[in-house]
């Protein structure tokens, strides 16, 4: 009996676990991406060049392959581009979302429209046009404010807005970062932001992971709004956990996803959880491919493939347990021209830290951190506690030094 075939959206180096463990689970695997030379396109049996973001061109590429071997399945990874592989999924009559699920998912300020014509909680949001809008805006809401491309990732072009921020350069700065030249401003919500990673199946909203984002940065890198990790699970009641996870369940069904992969931006705000968006795919930064599955023992690359191919799901797959907390940091050299790094192969000696990695070397120029994508790298550890995760996690990421020079 011949293999079942697997097309894979995307062969950067976060997608290779989902290479592997399509071969651990005896299936072909067919690789797309617009570089010949990806990572993860070695461990690909079939290769598809095209772009990920190109969603005709992958379209036509996996139309052509599939007249040729058939392929049974398509999933992503880390890679957010929904509308590409449902379009697949629906031209090649595979289990999928709905193109109007991705649709709407993949534009922020429909699917917020969405969410509110739902009853789902979101921040005061709209779309706009000029810098005067931004004005009109913060006279009605107060500042802070928000700006954000509708079809941005990676928090590329986002900008939290405060009085001192000029209006004509951060609508600049959000169109840049924008292919659909669509903005919108939203309410800054304050409150303790999470993460959330489920999978819905059979419309029934299982929540594998809830995590705190930490913005201790926030100030120092202003107006750009970056991230530093945090600790999974968050430290929260079982009544909020709960609350938030029913949020997502709805903002899941709002949607119109049935059986699919959901990542859920949440702010806890005085009034309850808040959704600030939601992504129809698994999240990148190794959070479901090594976090979770050490953390809370629910392997969610392996349910997708599974979902990809038309199986049944294991509900008792679908349920976290509480293995661990994790700590998470990244590291943010000062801008420059790295001469010199220490400390970084020196972690190994913590049984603790459970991955680590650079996205920099020696010689290579560090970029000012507007965005996710500008980060050095990274390190995981685990422990018995919350506040173990986080002290470790500080420690590990102040042992490592890069020293920089000016450019």
């Amino acid at each position: 009996m011949s293999k079942k075939r697997l097309l894979i959206i995307g062969a950067g180096i976060e997608q290779v676990r989902a290479y592997e463990l399509a071969h651990e689970m005896d299936l072909e695997t067919v690789g797309s991406d617009i570089s010949p030379e990806a990572p993860a396109l070695v461990y690909a049996d079939h290769k598809i060049i095209a772009s990920t973001r190109n969603v005709e061109e992958t379209v036509s590429a996996a139309k052509r392959f599939h007249r040729k071997y058939h392929i049974d399945g398509v999933m992503t990874l880390a890679n957010d581009v929904p509308l590409t592989v449902a379009k697949v999924a629906a031209e090649l009559d595979l289990p999928g979302i709905s193109i109007e699920s991705a649709l709407i998912s993949s534009d922020k300020l429909t699917m917020k429209e969405k969410f509110r014509e739902d009853g789902i909680p979101v921040s005061p949001h709209q779309e706009i046009f000029s810098p005067d809008d931004i004005d009109r805006l913060a006279i009605k809401w107060g500042f802070p404010l928000v700006i954000k491309p509708s079809d941005g990732r990676g928090a590329r072009g986002v900008l939290r807005v405060t009085e001192d921020v000029d209006r004509k350069w951060a609508l600049q700065h959000a169109l840049d970062n924008s292919d659909s030249k669509k903005i919108m401003v939203e309410k800054f919500i304050e409150g303790k932001q999470l993460s959330t990673e489920s999978m819905i199946y059979c419309n029934r909203c299982f929540t594998a992971s809830i995590s705190d984002r930490n913005y201790e940065l926030i100030e120092k890198y202003a107006p750009n709004i970056i991230e530093n990790g945090g600790v999974l699970p968050a430290d929260l009641s079982d009544e909020t956990l709960q609350s938030v996870a029913d949020v997502v369940g709805r903002a899941a069904r709002s949607l119109g996803i049935i059986n699919g992969s959901v990542k859920g931006d949440i702010v806890l705000s005085a009034q309850g959880p808040v959704v600030i968006e939601m992504a129809a795919r698994l999240s990148g930064g190794y959070l479901c491919t090594d976090q979770i599955p050490l953390a809370r023992g629910v392997d969610l690359v392996k349910q997708v493939i599974k979902l990809a191919l038309g199986e049944e799901l294991d509900i008792s797959e679908l349920n976290p347990i509480d293995v661990c907390k994790m700590g998470i940091r990244y590291f943010f050299p000062e801008p420059g021209r790295i001469v010199k790094i220490q400390g970084f192969d020196e972690l190994d000696q913590y049984e603790w830290v459970s991955k680590k990695m650079l996205f920099l070397k020696e010689g290579d120029i560090v970029e000012f951190p507007s965005n996710h994508t500008k980060r050095a790298g990274f390190v995981h550890v685990t422990a018995e506690t919350f506040e173990d995760a986080e002290e470790r996690a500080v420690f590990a990421a102040n042992s490592v030094n890069f020293e920089t020079v000016p450019v």
